[in-house]
């Protein structure tokens, strides 16, 4: 089974337009296995930038829902997640890209 992230709890009641499914991630706290996170979704959460928290799971971070937020730029450490196949962030207000 895959395991997937649990939205933020300030965002939770405003993703109701999107299926949220499979989203949970079992605790390993007591197991000592690191934490796999491959989806996580920040749409229509007022936000101003891209969360730090997501730098955590860089290596196995496969989707980014950033929708409908007032992001303005992208950090450059945002490329340098190795898995991510989808960034998803219409409704922004970027105006560039980091070279």
């Amino acid at each position: 089974m895959d395991n997937y992230s649990t939205l933020p709890l300030q965002c939770l009641e405003m993703t109701t337009k999107r299926k949220l499914i499979g989203r949970l991630v079992p605790c390993r706290c007591f197991r000592g296995e690191e934490e796999v996170i491959s989806v996580l979704d920040y749409s229509h959460c007022s936000l101003q930038q891209v969360p730090k928290e997501i730098f955590s799971f860089e290596r196995t971070l496969e989707e980014l829902y950033l929708d409908a937020n007032q992001i303005e730029e992208l950090p450059k450490q945002l490329f340098n997640c190795q898995a991510l196949k989808k960034l998803s962030m219409p409704d922004n207000d970027l105006s560039n890209l980091p070279t």
